[in-house]
């Protein structure tokens, strides 16, 4: 007897749990695990393409080195052109939105993993590989509005060794209450007007040298830039500089709000407590599989491809710690459920991989428990713990 193709996909896409916190829900398969990359859109021509691969640190990042490519034959020229042509902010709106539909939450991911680990193998790109694996930070990110060479300081250094510590990481979650938009905006303002100083001002205060050298001339070099652009073409330097850094700034900090919406009060250093996984969601497939943030935060090495299958190695790990997985959404999705008190809409796609059984209401309470804004300790100590929901 024939198996139907439906049921073929969920034999080859593993169980990982049932939908609700009774865990007698719909039950959920990894299908996330079989599905084709989608972060380039085309691929560079061979002779490129065997270059590129013959320099890659490793081979299975080629999406996104073929990602950079399209970025390169693409968005730069349209940027030349809109340089040479006749200032318009009707040009200028086009090659900013359309662009950053294009290419921004692709880019930011591509650039955050390929950040974490080298690209390009010493040795490679004519011996230049060591400029080469900055040419993200330093140079294709200003394009989307980053400032040069801050990236790396910004979540390596900072978020990824402070892990979401109020007071320490500039990007930090827990001091807000995560399902209140007048505390995100507080929070993207900080960001927005506060990064320029703390973030070269953290590097100063770790004594780390080399970085606050590397971040004070790439934001000097950015705000320099944008002046002598604006002095000559104020309104294409809008659209191509002042406009990209909003927008940017803007998905980064609603992105990295959303992924750290949830914290255990309890606990709230704990990799599985502090973020939350996504699954069965079109975007990991456009953002190397960025819906498992959990993972990404246990372990920053651990290379894009292979949080599917360590998802399941590890399910038990999750379930024991009480880590949240949700189905069929993305992190921008949970942000907008948050903003619009829609927490129901989250307790209906929480998946039970072997939790404790929980009701709906209480999948809500836990929740909203874990949305709370973290206090300081009155004795000193450094610890947070939960503080009243406003």
């Amino acid at each position: 007897m024939c198996v139907s193709e439906q049921k073929q996909k969920k034999l080859s896409a593993p169980l990982v749990g049932r939908r609700g916190g009774m865990g007698d829900g719909p039950e959920v398969f990894l299908d996330d695990i079989n599905k084709p990359r989608q972060e380039y859109y085309f691929k560079p021509p061979g002779f490129v393409t065997r270059w590129l691969e013959a320099s890659l640190q490793d081979e299975r990042d080629t999406p996104i080195a073929w990602l950079y490519w399209n970025i390169m034959v693409t968005m730069y020229p349209a940027l030349f052109l809109l340089w040479a042509l006749p200032p318009s902010n009707l040009l200028g709106a086009s090659y900013l939105i359309g662009f950053n539909v294009l290419y921004m939450q692709r880019f930011i991911l591509a650039m955050h993993y390929s950040t974490h680990k080298r690209l390009f193998k010493k040795g490679s790109c004519l011996g230049a590989s060591e400029f080469v694996n900055k040419f993200n930070i330093c140079v294709v990110a200003p394009v989307f509005g980053i400032p040069c060479n801050t990236y790396w300081l910004h979540h390596v250094v900072m978020h990824h060794v402070d892990n979401n510590a109020w007071n320490k990481d500039l990007s930090a979650t827990e001091g807000y209450q995560r399902d209140s938009f007048k505390h995100w905006l507080w929070y993207w303002v900080r960001f927005m007007v506060g990064s320029w100083v703390e973030l070269p001002y953290y590097a100063f205060r770790k004594k780390r040298w080399d970085l606050f050298a590397g971040c004070f001339l790439g934001m000097a070099g950015t705000m320099g830039a944008y002046a002598y652009a604006h002095a000559l073409n104020p309104i294409t330097s809008f659209w191509t500089m002042a406009a990209p850094f909003i927008a940017v700034s803007t998905a980064m900090m609603f992105g990295n709000w959303s992924q750290h919406a949830f914290i255990k009060p309890e606990d709230p250093r704990c990799n599985f407590g502090l973020a939350y996984t996504v699954l069965n969601h079109p975007d990991n497939q456009k953002s190397f599989n960025d819906g498992w943030h959990t993972l990404h935060h246990v372990n920053s090495q651990l290379h894009w491809s292979e949080f599917p299958e360590t998802f399941v190695k590890r399910l038990a790990e999750h379930a024991e710690k009480d880590s949240l997985v949700f189905d069929q959404v993305g992190f921008f999705d949970v942000g907008f459920a948050l903003f619009t008190g829609n927490h129901g809409f989250l307790a209906d796609r929480y998946v039970n991989i072997g939790q404790k059984k929980r009701t709906r209401e209480e999948v809500i309470a836990l929740l909203k428990q874990r949305l709370a804004p973290l206090k300081h300790t009155s004795d000193g100590s450094g610890e947070w713990k939960g503080g009243k929901a406003e």
